[in-house]
């Protein structure tokens, strides 16, 4: 039996998609294990560049201009396809990005938001998509362990604190997939964002085919060492009530 890589690299297989400058043109779907453009297969180079919408603010922290030297060197080197983060949970974490795009009400960072918005049309421009991912697991920029402090009176472990060691950090973390007060915060956020509207184009973003994807998590993980129960993969009844 072959693999999947050989296979392919045996098959006659169209070139990469490129960049026309003309902006998206579908959108990607899949069909089986084939993502597909017009009907046409969709390969691409992709990168990330995770800070695109905190470079295309209007504000001292913003940067269009280095925004759209990048996106051009992206778009030169044959890159199609950038994953940008969509969510940043503004918090106590020690080592966390700020400023968020949220923090524990629906007072929503409106700036940032506006520098997605704006990102988003200049990648349009250029024929770059995106993959737009909607928290993360580890605390760089806010995430699930965040979360959990909005709703659990502020508790919370920092990522490689002596007092607490490795796998604490992710046991900790896991309780999030099992608390309804703070799954609710999230999906108030991702429907916010996959229902917004983007300023600079008029277009809804789920009517934009800039967009190829949304990741719900960045890199999510059930917990850490033993905490995992080997009947189910998920984390311990008692780290999620």
């Amino acid at each position: 039996m072959r693999s999947v890589g050989t296979a392919i690299a045996r098959s006659q297989a169209p070139p990469l998609s490129r960049p026309t400058g003309a902006g998206a043109q579908g959108f990607v779907r899949r069909e089986g294990v084939r993502l597909l453009v017009d009907d046409q297969p969709y390969r691409f180079v992709g990168g990330n560049m995770w800070y695109a919408a905190y470079l295309g603010v209007d504000a001292p922290y913003g940067d269009r201009a280095r925004l759209g030297r990048e996106l051009d060197a992206l778009a030169a080197m044959g890159v199609t396809n950038v994953r940008v983060v969509a969510s940043s949970e503004e918090g106590p974490l020690k080592n966390s990005i700020k400023p968020g795009f949220r923090g524990p009400g629906k007072d929503y960072n409106r700036t940032l938001l506006a520098g997605l918005d704006y990102a988003l049309a200049e990648m349009g421009k250029r024929g770059i998509r995106a993959v737009l991912y909607l928290t993360t697991f580890w605390e760089w920029s806010g995430g699930m362990m965040t979360y959990l402090s909005y709703v659990n009176g502020g508790n919370y472990l920092n990522m490689n604190d002596p007092a607490h060691p490795w796998p604490a950090f992710a046991n900790f973390n896991a309780q999030f997939y099992g608390n309804r007060a703070a799954m609710d915060l999230y999906r108030d956020w991702i429907r916010t964002v996959v229902g917004r509207t983007n300023g600079v184009t008029g277009k809804p973003y789920a009517d934009d085919p800039t967009i190829m994807a949304w990741q719900l998590s960045n890199e999510p993980r059930p917990a850490g060492g033993d905490a995992v129960r080997p009947d189910t993969g998920l984390p311990p009844r008692s780290t999620t009530a």
